[in-house]
């Protein structure tokens, strides 16, 4: 999430940033109205509870010089009732804040090009040559069905469509990629992890996955659980210090993991492109 203590210092820097990305300025203002109330409220709570903790304390005084304290003890429970719908109405506001916190995208940086479409999109290098072939190249699924290593045919038969075996050379070839990736990552000084490959919601939110993936079901839930199928392995692995202090003799935290990614690639880029 975004800090709140730099949104509130600077606002105006803050909607004009995050309008390049569809947020409303009133979205911002928003944010800022229910903080502004969650601090007033803190306020008013942590007063009231040093109240309570006084009158607490001149009950108990009452009590040992055997004087009636019936009047404190009635003070003291008023007040304790407002206490607890003050506090009823802190968590609601901060349930209410956070979510629309999870829901502001990062801000952009200076060098960002602004464009909704393709057109806008800034070139920055090249790298290698584009090669021409004087004949009709074949798309790479086309190869592997042609030398019998992918097999999208009976994939579809057994999971349904966007899934594929791997046979033979095709999966000598992927599991050799697999390990070429690890002995790079591993001899350039990551440590080699597997991950679980469930993880509970606030690791989710951890890494911004949630609140999108509950919104447009790209994700995998178990039913009746706290756990999602990991969409990538950033999930686990950032999570794995999460709310905790790194000592500084310890860093760089450098990890790296091979793992499933279960999530639900819908749109031109997923289920509608093979491969």
């Amino acid at each position: 999430m975004l800090d709140i203590k730099k949104i509130r210092k600077d606002p105006e820097f803050t909607k004009k940033k995050l309008a390049t990305r569809g947020i409303k300025a009133e979205t911002i203002d928003q944010l800022l109205d229910l903080d502004a109330k969650r601090r007033d409220l803190i306020v008013k709570s942590e007063s009231l509870k040093a109240t309570r903790n006084d009158v607490s304390d001149k009950i108990s005084q009452l009590k040992r010089s055997k004087q009636d304290a019936s009047e404190a003890i009635a003070e003291m429970k008023k007040t304790g009732q407002t206490i607890k719908e003050l506090d009823e109405q802190l968590r609601q506001i901060e349930e209410d804040e956070n979510n629309l916190a999870a829901h502001l995208p990062n801000i952009p940086a200076d060098n960002v090009p602004v464009s909704l479409t393709e057109e806008g999109a800034v070139e920055l290098r090249k790298v290698g040559q584009i090669p021409s072939f004087d004949f009709e190249p074949k798309q790479h699924w086309d190869i592997g069905e042609d030398l019998g290593i992918l097999d999208f045919e009976r994939a579809a038969k057994v999971s349904g469509s966007r899934f594929v075996y791997y046979i033979g050379d095709g999966a000598l070839l992927e599991r050799a990629v697999y390990n070429f990736y690890l002995d790079q990552n591993t001899a350039a000084g990551y440590q080699e992890v597997i991950p679980p490959y469930m993880v509970n919601d606030d690791s989710m939110y951890g890494t911004g996955q949630f609140p999108k993936f509950l919104e447009n079901k790209a994700g995998y839930e178990i039913t009746g659980t706290d756990l999602t199928m990991i969409p990538t392995a950033e999930v686990p692995l950032v999570n794995y210090y999460r709310n905790e202090v790194i000592p500084e003799e310890k860093l760089p935290v450098s990890f790296t993991a091979l793992t499933p990614a279960f999530r639900s690639e819908a749109g031109s880029a997923g289920r509608d492109t093979k491969g």
